[in-house]
């Protein structure tokens, strides 16, 4: 959905170098200074993400799928002498049972920024969504940005959890856990009542509507079974045993994107054992070219997962605000 002048806030419009993204003309524009801002830190996702954003600007039909263009690019730019310096990004989301607004690509050219550009976005597009009746707002900001972390402070938002996303290392001989006592196998449809509710524990409502995990695909017989098949997914699942007792279980499912995602399921008590004891066997037993993701609690187990192969990809800070 597009937005119009008559949707903001006059006090935010004052100044014609702010208004409503126009997705007809200004997608090249945005998707440059989106690269330009991100350099640093995007992937092949962020990259292809971009490039999508190209294909669409050139192709107009493009914009008639309201699920690529009409609900991923809504949002505000900011003009200056007719080059766009600044932008925000609006994306209607369902979160946690409720309408919600996430706030994304928020970049200011690196010749413009410390003006109150940042701020004066945001501001409108919290003014849009409030005006809109969605009270719900949502963003993640990079935990080695304390700039935007002061600014999305300042209005308001709350962090609700930190998460760091792990990808496989390549190159590297994992440390194998040398305890002799867990034992590795394929997951046991015994495990699933601890298995569910350890990955609702470590992959809680906060962030799982934005993760691309379903846990039902987890489970074993018919419901499992039919859930993988709708969604096309692969899955491999591991459990880890103490002393005959359960401590932890990992899940393998294949991706679209750069990295096949590990979701990982354990207990405070067991959480360093299991990533040592399943990471680097799962690691050994696939011996794929392809990346593999984990996104997990930031700050746990830091050299455990490292030891056993993983390189700290980035940690967000994911954020909410009522309004």
């Amino acid at each position: 959905m597009s937005i119009t002048r008559s949707q903001i806030s006059d006090s935010y419009l004052s100044n014609n170098e702010l208004r409503p993204l126009d997705m007809r003309r200004d997608l090249i524009e945005v998707a440059d200074l989106i690269e330009l801002c991100f350099s640093d830190t995007l992937d092949r996702d962020g990259r292809q993400y971009i490039a999508q954003i190209r294909a669409a600007a050139k192709n107009p039909k493009i914009l008639g799928f309201p699920e690529f263009v009409g609900n991923s690019l809504a949002g505000f730019v900011w003009e200056d002498k007719g080059r766009i310096i600044g932008n925000i990004s609006l994306i209607p989301v369902q979160a946690l049972q409720q309408r919600a607004y996430l706030i994304a690509n928020v970049a200011v050219h690196p010749d413009h920024r410390r003006k109150g550009i940042a701020n004066a976005l945001t501001n409108a597009a919290l003014a849009y969504i409030k005006n809109r009746k969605i009270h719900s707002v949502w963003l993640q900001v990079n935990s080695n940005n304390p700039a935007a972390i002061h600014l999305y402070q300042s209005a308001g938002f709350l962090e609700r959890a930190r998460r760091t996303t792990w990808h496989s290392r390549s190159g590297t001989k994992p440390k194998v856990s040398s305890h002799k006592k867990v034992l590795v196998t394929s997951r046991k449809k015994r495990d699933w009542p601890l298995q569910r509710e350890w990955l609702n524990r470590v992959y809680p409502g906060e962030v799982k509507w934005h993760l691309p995990i379903n846990t039902q695909a987890f489970s074993p017989g018919l419901a499992g079974k039919f859930n993988r098949l709708m969604n096309e997914r692969k899955i491999k699942q591991w459990s880890a045993r103490l002393d005959n007792q359960l401590i932890g279980t990992l899940s393998w499912q294949s991706s679209t994107g750069m990295a096949d995602w590990l979701w990982l399921a354990t207990t405070p008590d067991y959480e360093n054992l299991t990533i040592q004891s399943l990471l680097p066997y799962v690691l050994d037993l696939l011996r794929k070219k392809r990346l593999l993701s984990i996104n997990y609690l930031a700050g746990h187990s830091v050299d455990s997962f490292q030891n056993a192969g993983f390189i700290n990809h980035r940690t967000l800070i994911w954020m909410h605000l009522y309004i």
